[in-house]
């Protein structure tokens, strides 16, 4: 039986979101290294001089001092520890980290231990921080993820079966959480075809450490590959769209157009 939670706690905490509670209160959702996800109540962090407000931002690494309620706690002191201002100030690095951050809120339970997930959390936050390259940090944090809560896919035998799929010729489907064989894929109407290459890596960055997997070279084509798959699958399980891949999706689809609009006003001035 888990102890009772002290009345007045100290914790480090990664803030992940925020939402209104009356005119001038916030509840800030936590993830803490010893409680897991907390909801916290900010007193007072809408108005204008709040000295909390700016400390338990979404995207925010922070010390938080907590009183126990009877609902929920209050925070009583929150100092900053990172606030990650490179990933704020690059938009593709922000959609990216705001999606971790929502992935993380939808796979943890409250008030269950969090130690792990809080250090893949925070070393994947730091790791697109230091400008480590964002596709592959963004798959191995998904698939650590889907590990640490329970939910693995299985990239290396039919989940219907369990005999060896050959990568050359694999179907995989989101519903039954990886690849089929062909006699098994009947079974599942969104079976469809896994690029043999996109299969290949998903499978070395399963089974390797960050460090070795982080070698391998992730070229455009097999990046978007990688994505589409992780993408539908984190969709299926999770059971609802993401709002932060509709965010992704906004970003570079801006970008896209700054592009074609710097290039067409170059070709005119030529």
């Amino acid at each position: 039986m888990a102890g009772r939670v002290p009345r007045v706690t100290k914790t480090e905490a990664l803030a992940l979101r925020h939402r209104r509670l009356g005119e001038t209160d916030r509840i800030v959702t936590f993830l803490t290294p010893g409680r897991g996800k907390i909801d916290a109540v900010a007193k007072g962090a809408l108005r204008p001089r709040s000295k909390l407000a700016g400390h338990v931002e979404p995207l925010t690494r922070c010390e938080v001092v907590l009183a126990h309620g009877r609902t929920l706690d209050i925070i009583t002191q929150a100092q900053m520890i990172d606030g990650f201002p490179a990933l704020r100030s690059d938009l593709d690095r922000l959609s990216t980290a705001m999606y971790v951050l929502e992935l993380t809120d939808r796979f943890t339970v409250d008030q269950s231990e969090g130690e792990d997930v809080y250090r893949l959390l925070l070393d994947t936050l730091t790791r697109l921080e230091r400008g480590d390259g964002s596709h592959f940090a963004t798959r191995y944090f998904e698939l650590a993820l889907l590990e640490l809560t329970g939910f693995r896919p299985e990239w290396d035998a039919c989940t219907s079966c369990n005999t060896t799929v050959d990568a050359r010729i694999a179907v995989w489907s989101p519903i039954a959480g990886g690849v089929l064989c062909a006699d098994c894929r009947g079974g599942y109407a969104d079976a469809a075809p896994i690029p043999d290459r996109v299969l290949r890596v998903l499978r070395a960055i399963q089974q390797r450490p960050y460090e070795a997997g982080a070698r391998i070279r992730i070229t455009p084509e097999l990046a978007a590959g990688l994505e589409r798959v992780m993408h539908e699958l984190m969709r299926v399980i999770s059971e609802r769209d993401l709002a932060s891949v509709r965010f992704i999706t906004a970003v570079r689809a801006a970008d896209a157009r700054a592009k074609r609009g710097y290039t067409d006003s170059a070709e005119r001035k030529v």
